[in-house]
């Protein structure tokens, strides 16, 4: 039963955790060891996790890259609260007041507190609306980051930067700057913390198969950063 994902993690380099959960009706349906419901298998696991004292959020790497997007700016101005992190590293965007240089984005994530994170955070996801004066035109701008990631929160992001630290999360947006568009996405589908220790975890179910995108993850984050970084290989029981 175990064999073809104890190879991969063999392959691949990593820790690989076999955890079993009880399946309902597809392999879609886990119940929670926590809640005692039927959800997803990566809520599943992070609510068995949960059940041992950790927190976290499940949804790839949707924390870590709007942190890594708090951290990048003193004050951010809501022009650019929908922006995702990847344009803004990448510099795509239209305008010149919206072109940063990467090296200042880097430092000012060396540098970050947690209430310049609260603070860009509560700008990220105000639901206020923010009207961008384009010169021939003006744009009405509604969108937060909680239409699109909508399980975040200031607690997550603040916990999350606790246990990580700024050094190591400037690490990893040093890299992510390199390519944005290609490290967006791969992240493994828990992030994890307790006690000073974070975990990324990738969960899979029976038949599932770990994915290109998350290879590169693992090859220029996870091994060059010493991230603990595991595969949970989740089956019924």
């Amino acid at each position: 039963m175990f064999m073809a994902q104890e190879r991969i993690a063999k392959n691949l380099g990593v820790e690989l955790i076999h955890l079993g959960l009880q399946m309902g009706a597809s392999k879609k349906e886990w119940k929670s060891n926590f809640s005692h419901n039927f959800v997803s298998v990566e809520q599943a696991v992070l609510e068995h996790y949960i059940s041992e004292g950790w927190q976290g959020y499940a949804g790839e790497g949707g924390l870590l890259l709007n942190l890594i997007k708090a951290m990048s700016f003193p004050v951010l101005s809501p022009r650019h609260k929908s922006t995702f992190v990847e344009a803004l590293y990448a510099q795509n965007v239209a305008f010149e007041e919206d072109r940063f240089d990467r090296s200042w984005l880097i430092n000012n994530v060396k540098k970050a507190t947690p209430t310049q994170v609260s603070a860009n955070f509560a700008v990220m996801s105000s639901d206020e609306t923010f009207e961008l004066d384009l010169g021939s035109f003006r744009l009405t701008q509604q969108s937060t980051v909680l239409d699109f990631f909508p399980n975040l929160s200031d607690s997550l992001l603040s916990g999350l930067h606790l246990h990580l630290g700024n050094t190591k999360l400037a690490e990893i947006a040093e890299i992510f700057a390199q390519d944005p568009y290609a490290y967006r996405k791969g992240w493994a589908d828990l992030t994890i913390w307790k006690d000073g220790c974070v975990k990324f975890l990738e969960v899979k179910a029976p038949g599932d198969r770990v994915q290109s995108s998350q290879k590169v993850i693992i090859e220029k984050f996870v091994k060059p950063l010493a991230l603990d970084f595991a595969i949970v290989d989740v089956f019924g029981i």
